[in-house]
């Protein structure tokens, strides 16, 4: 298989600047690198074509060879990442090749080989520090000695990996989501059996997401944290509307011509709920605070009126209704411009 054009790999033209390939790498270089495509052949391959370009493009020796006589020009040092060449050893060399950069530091004995230059990477870069192992690889797992005015100064152990965060699904009754509540669970994730406490703050929905932190998965790095992902169980008769619970109520046809007094349900227990006469089909009725909380909002009950009408007429019954319509004649559709 012909091998790719070394500057189409770093996506430079071939007149590119030394600090536009060292550029044009790092991007390639936080995109595919394996700790972030974990089982993705097609990424790794990339990052094994990526570290064998820059490899090449940034030794001035090597690029001049390859710009003069191809890949012929670069010999072994131009060799395929997959010929048994370890792409993380590219990765060293390629940063061993820049001595002199300003912003990086000289090491002796490092990994890069004697007086090799290393690239500072902010490990927030590579995403939660899972590049751990890069920086390991690049500087041994331990300080080196400065070579700046014969100085000796020891370079900081990268710090180990924050254990993972978990997502922990539960399911809630619709008074909890409403009004809050607090749940036990019981867990092993810190490396020996606990009961954690959850505090679920009134309000949530399906699909919250309570953050419990240091509750996580364990490690030496520090404990992850734990995110509780609710579901909402449904209510046989109250729905939601944000912060409002909305309860249907059936009437009979008289209870809303003559008015009455109905005993409804509410998150707090029974209220007693007065229903002036004429009141119509879907009307709202409101009963303060009896709602959704969430911090100092609390949302109200509306009640909805359904009329529920006789079906079953007799002709005396009927008589009765059609005395009563003419002696109240009402034209409900008055104000529709049809």
């Amino acid at each position: 298989m012909a091998k790719k054009d070394y500057y189409e790999v770093l996506g430079v033209a071939r007149n590119a600047a030394e600090d536009e390939i060292r550029k044009a790498h790092r991007k390639l270089v936080l995109k595919h690198h394996p700790d972030r495509n974990k089982g993705n052949k097609q990424s790794e391959e990339r990052f094994k074509e990526v570290q064998e370009a820059y490899d090449v493009l940034s030794d001035k020796q090597k690029r001049q060879n390859y710009d003069q006589f191809g890949h012929a020009g670069v010999g072994a040092g131009g060799g395929s990442a997959g010929e048994g060449v370890d792409p993380f050893e590219q990765f060293r060399r390629a940063q061993g090749a820049r001595g002199g950069r300003g912003g990086g530091q000289q090491y002796r004995g490092g990994p890069g080989g004697p007086g090799a230059t290393v690239e500072e990477f902010d490990p927030q870069d590579f995403g939660n520090g899972q590049f751990s192992d890069i920086f390991e690889q690049l500087f041994g797992g331990r300080g080196g000695a400065a070579a700046a005015g014969g100085r000796s100064r020891m370079r900081p152990t990268p710090a180990p990996e924050r254990g993972s965060d978990v997502e922990y699904p539960v399911t809630l009754t619709f008074a909890q989501a409403a009004r809050g509540t607090t749940l036990s669970l019981k867990s092993d994730l810190s490396g020996q059996p606990e009961t954690i406490e959850i505090k679920i703050p009134a309000g949530v929905k399906d699909g919250s997401r309570v953050r419990v932190r240091g509750k996580g998965q364990g490690s030496a790095g520090g404990m992850g944290d734990l995110f509780v992902v609710t579901t909402i169980s449904p209510h046989p008769y109250f729905r939601r509307d944000g912060l409002d619970i909305l309860l249907d109520l059936p009437l009979s046809m008289y209870e809303t011509l003559l008015g009455t007094k109905v005993t409804v349900p509410t998150l707090d227990g029974p209220v007693t709920l007065t229903i002036p006469p004429g009141t119509g089909s879907h009307a709202k009725l409101r009963i303060k605070e009896r709602g959704v909380f969430r911090g100092d909002e609390k949302g109200d009950q509306l009640v909805i009126t359904r009329i529920i009408v006789p079906k079953d007429l007799d002709a005396d019954d009927r008589k009765t209704i059609e005395q009563l319509a003419a002696k109240h004649p009402v034209n409900a559709r008055a104000d529709l411009k049809w």
